[in-house]
Order: structure tokens, then C-alpha cells, then sequence
């Protein structure tokens, strides 16, 4: 059987498919888990993005899912999918149902990626790079996935397109397994005035490849590894992209 979810339909919810409106909550329907790159791969034609938003009760904000993550949607676990404005249903197929023994917010795959922390305090935002063979500094669908825009994100770390074709905020970013040294990725962040910190974690990163956060505005490089973190205090609340890189 399918289970279907009204994606859109009129003319005006096709003109703001670019918008918060775009958003529809839906739920896993099944008593199994739920392949999500195979749904996603699926519902192309009714999706802005191949991407999906599940909450994450421990940050209180919502987590990007690419394709590319493989993700496994419990039974009955609520998500969000951005509309593209087209007239269609969002199909979720028992083709779909997968067995998973794990805990599904611990899926991982053995691929070179760089996370980056934003914290203030007991606040903390995540922002995601995977490296992946056969993706390119351009924006790649179901590897490169926006921030959840169906809530505000005044505090937030996202990355642009290598490329700079557009400007949507990114969680997740997919670049290519070579010319590490060359790829330079605009950081973005948006918080209030105060003291900062943005830390690092990587997992299966080449071995040699420093990774160093540039600060256009103090002219400054950061080293960050697992003993560096990056703290600074700016004067006026930030919200953008033009200041950091890594």
C-alpha cells in the first residue's frame, strides 16, 4: 500500500514553495523503520530539495537529513519536507521499510567529514561537510541540504556553496574527495552580541589536512583540532555569511 501526503496546489502555495509555507509535517506511518534516501530519491517531483527535518530534542532545534546520510526514520517519527509548489503527493511506499537495530539518530558512514560547532553557553548549532566522490562545489541534490526554515534560526552556523551560485544556508555541505587545500567554504553565523566559541570534530579526515577558520574582520587564522577551539567577542550581533571561512 502507499500512504500519501498532499504536497500542493494551488498557484499561491506554488509561489511560495520558497517559503515557510512550503513546509509539511508528515510521520512515518509503519510499525518499522523507514529508508529515507530511498524516499527521498522517490518524491523528487513534489520535493524542493531531496532533503528532510527531524527535531532533536537534545540541541531544541531541527536536524538536516540528505540523502546522503542513509537515514532510518523510526516507527511513528514525525519529519518535515519542503514542498517545491508542484501538484503532486509525497508517496511514503512499504517499499520503503527497513529493519535497524541502532539508535537512529546514530547513523554513520565511513566518509571524511568536518563538523563545526556554534556554542553560547548551553546553546549549541551544528553545521555539517561531507566529502564525497562524485559531488561538486555547486549544489548538489540529495548531498547538500538546507537549514530548517519553518522556524526563525537567530542562532545558527551554516556554510554557502563553495561555488558562491547561491545563497541558501546550508547544514549540510557535500564537497569533493580532492583539492582539500582549495576548496575555501564561506561560514556563516547568526548570534547575538557576546563571547562565542566554534570548535571542531572530524571523522576519517585525511591525515596532514589542517583545517583553519579565517576571520576576515581580525585578520586572523585559527587552528582547529581537538585541542583548538575558535572564541571571539564581537561588539554587534552577527547574521551572515562575509566574515568566517574555513
Amino acid at each position: 500500500s502507499t500512504h500519501c501526503i498532499s504536497s500542493a496546489a494551488s498557484d499561491v502555495y506554488k509561489r511560495q514553495a520558497t517559503s515557510a509555507n512550503a513546509y509539511n509535517l508528515v510521520a512515518n506511518p509503519y510499525t518499522s523503520y523507514m529508508d529515507t534516501a530511498a524516499m527521498l530519491a522517490a518524491n523528487t517531483g513534489v520535493l524542493d530539495s531531496k532533503t528532510l527535518w527531524v527535531w532533536n530534542s537534545s540541541t531544541g532545534s531541527y536536524d538536516t537529513k540528505v540523502t546522503a546520510d542513509a537515514y532510518k526514520l523510526a516507527p511513528a517519527q514525525g519529519f518535515f519536507v519542503k514542498s517545491n509548489g508542484q501538484t503532486g503527493n509525497l508517496a511514503l511506499n512499504q517499499a520503503y521499510e527497513v529493519h535497524n537495530a541502532s539508535d537512529t539518530f546514530q547513523w554513520t558512514e565511513p566518509r571524511p567529514e568536518i563538523h563545526l560547532t556554534l556554542s553560547d553557553g548551553p546553546l549549541s548549532r551544528l553545521a555539517k561537510i561531507y566529502y564525497i566522490n562524485g559531488t561538486t562545489t555547486g549544489f548538489d541534490n540529495g548531498y547538500d541540504g538546507e537549514m530548517f526554515g519553518g522556524t526563525s534560526n537567530e542562532f545558527a552556523i551554516y556554510s554557502h556553496l563553495v561555488s558562491n551560485e547561491s545563497e541558501i544556508d546550508l547544514a549540510v555541505q557535500s564537497l569533493p574527495t580532492n583539492n582539500y587545500e582549495n576548496m575555501v567554504i564561506p561560514v556563516g553565523i547568526n548570534a547575538e552580541s557576546g563571547t562565542i566559541t566554534i570548535d571542531v570534530s572530524t571523522n576519517n579526515f585525511p591525515e596532514g589536512v589542517n583545517i583553519y577558520l579565517e576571520d576576515k574582520e581580525d585578520d586572523s587564522f585559527t587552528l582547529l583540532d581537538s585541542t583548538s577551539t575558535f572564541t571571539t567577542t564581537p561588539d554587534e550581533d552577527l547574521n551572515g555569511i562575509g566574515r568566517f571561512y574555513i
